[in-house]
């Protein structure tokens, strides 16, 4: 069977990957149903995904919990997982987000962005 096409390449994070392992196997498994959306189509849209700010996008696992993602799309076809909490109210947490920007600076002076 041939493998489909994928117009991007998502890495997570050591970090992302750390927080999924914590999550049941039911969040695991629509997170990589998600990841692999991302990468087939390269691209999300609701409820899968969602517009952060103009550089910043989250990964929404919402039907087995409610935990995001964020992500930024890097330079070439590559997209990194930057990350990952266990959403508890409607407002994006502005620790995880202001972490998640810290990730996006290191990320651009490592020329990956």
């Amino acid at each position: 069977m041939l493998e489909p096409t994928r117009k991007k390449r998502y890495t997570e994070l050591s970090r992302v990957t750390a927080f999924m392992q914590e999550q049941s196997k039911e969040v695991q498994h629509e997170y990589a149903d998600i990841v692999d959306e991302l990468e087939r189509n390269g691209r999300l849209s609701m409820p899968t995904g969602e517009k952060v700010d103009s550089t910043l996008f989250a990964i929404r696992v919402i039907q087995a919990g409610n935990v995001r993602v964020f992500y930024v799309y890097g330079k070439g076809n590559n997209i990194y997982g930057l990350h990952g909490y266990v959403k508890k109210t409607q407002q994006i947490p502005a620790k995880g987000k202001k972490l998640a920007e810290e990730i996006v600076k290191l990320l651009r002076k490592e020329g990956l962005l």
